[in-house]
């Protein structure tokens, strides 16, 4: 009651019956006066002056308890009754409905909205969009049924929106997102989870991620028997956007791709042979550009232009360009003689520019010929950008494990770029092999479960 700062003098309709029954509840030394007070004449007035003394209680110590333990019982009950018919009846197992012109009401789901530290408030639009997606995602969407998840995430998805990932289906709208696409079956194989962003670029028509996961791993996946243990991975996104007012854009494309082949290493079932370099360990930029890189606050200090080149560059001279003669010159110009390239599982991660050119430019272009580049997203953000499409060309040699087919073969990629200096100092790059195992007649998926477990040491 005092917290309530209720007047010295006030009226009994003044206080509110919960109050009086709150009070009778946790305050049972007081039971006998609030009880009378509260069946007393309405017209009279409660003194609180602060000056008054604990009501003793002048009966046996019997008498008292028997008195507080039905006071209490009393008081629950009549709680319990006005709820009983007050509460209104709902269907917990009925959709969410929710009109556009529906008033406010406290039975209806009302929309998450993130608040957001003030570094990340004049984000460009798509990157504003798909933090505030993501951050729906990692704290909220666990707990909410289908029907209120789509109301969500509609926010940030537009109606159009298309999913496509790897080994997952393809999903439509935001409703067959939430409720028949990967998000479902995700959720269902990996129950706990928690993801670390590492990078996190964008503008207003596009952006990119790069993150790892610690889940943990309890039903089958693809058809992969689960290891009922933690296990870790990584993943990448890009995303397409489109503006939909002067200060919000919505997600109308999303590509998702996880490194299977690093994953399924870790749980013992390896798909492709040894790779030559380091694999396994992959770290956000080595710059204090905030984690995820970069803060956008950061990035705009940065030269986008000159990115933007030497990253289109290092595109296309990498995995389109023959490599040799002047064209080596021309790829060794865009490269930091200390650049670290953090490749997938079954590449592995180079350290120099003679590692990064020996153990994945040169079997690349030595699988395949006649290659060609489409790209669906690009973009920088300050000195960060990413570029999400496919390569294609004829496969005319062994490429991770993989002999010659002499087929024309597209591989889908995510590749992201550091550029320090007018060179690329950093890269990130996952590939579809999955898919290139599917257009060679051969299941990626059903060699990992069918591969016999391996325990490392």
């Amino acid at each position: 009651l005092a917290k309530a700062q209720v007047p010295a003098q006030a009226p009994l309709g003044y206080l509110d019956h919960h109050l009086c029954l709150a009070a009778a509840v946790f305050h049972p030394p007081y039971l006998s006066a609030t009880m009378a007070v509260s069946t007393g004449d309405h017209a009279g007035y409660l003194h609180f002056t602060g000056d008054e003394p604990m009501l003793r209680v002048q009966k046996q110590k019997a008498v008292h308890s028997a008195r507080w333990a039905l006071g209490c019982f009393a008081s629950v009950a009549a709680a319990f009754t006005v709820g009983r018919q007050t509460a209104p009846s709902v269907n917990i197992g009925a959709p969410v409905q929710m009109p556009a012109d529906a008033p406010w009401s406290p039975w209806v789901p009302q929309l998450f909205q993130p608040v957001l530290q003030p570094a990340y408030t004049n984000e460009p639009l798509a990157k504003s969009a798909v933090r505030r997606f993501d951050m729906y995602l990692m704290t909220q969407a666990a707990f909410a049924t289908p029907a209120v998840k789509t109301l969500n995430v509609e926010q940030w998805l537009a109606p159009d929106f298309l999913y496509e990932t790897v080994g997952f289906a393809t999903s439509r709208t935001p409703r067959g997102w939430c409720e028949s696409g990967e998000e479902d079956q995700f959720r269902r194989t990996f129950n706990e989870s928690v993801f670390s962003q590492m990078l996190f670029l964008g503008t207003d028509d596009m952006a990119s991620t790069t993150s790892y996961g610690n889940v943990f791993w309890g039903s089958d996946l693809l058809g992969v028997p689960a290891p009922n243990n933690w296990v870790y991975f990584r993943v990448a996104d890009f995303y397409a956007a489109r503006k939909i007012s002067p200060v919000a854009a919505q997600l109308y494309y999303n590509f998702m791709i996880i490194d299977f082949a690093d994953l399924f290493l870790r749980v013992g079932r390896p798909v492709l042979p040894p790779a030559a370099l380091p694999e396994g360990l992959v770290l956000t930029a080595a710059a204090n550009d905030g984690v995820p890189a970069p803060l956008s606050v950061v990035a705009k200090e940065q030269d986008a232009a000159t990115a933007l080149k030497v990253a289109k560059a290092a595109l296309h001279e990498d995995w389109i360009g023959s490599g040799d003669g002047a064209g080596t010159k021309q790829w060794r110009s865009h490269w930091h003689s200390n650049l670290t390239f953090y490749g997938p599982g079954g590449i592995g991660r180079a350290h120099g520019v003679e590692q990064y050119r020996q153990h994945v430019l040169e079997p690349f272009r030595a699988a395949f010929d006649d290659r060609s580049l489409d790209t669906k997203i690009f973009g920088c953000e300050g000195n960060y950008c990413g570029a999400f499409g496919e390569l294609s060309g004829r496969h005319v040699g062994p490429w991770l494990g993989l002999e010659a087919s002499g087929k024309i073969l597209a591989i889908r990629f995510a590749i992201q770029w550091r550029v320090v200096d007018g060179l690329v100092q950093e890269g990130w790059a996952l590939f579809d092999i999955p898919a290139v195992f599917k257009q060679l007649d051969l299941d990626f998926f059903a060699m990992a479960a069918a591969a016999r477990p391996q325990i490392h040491s």
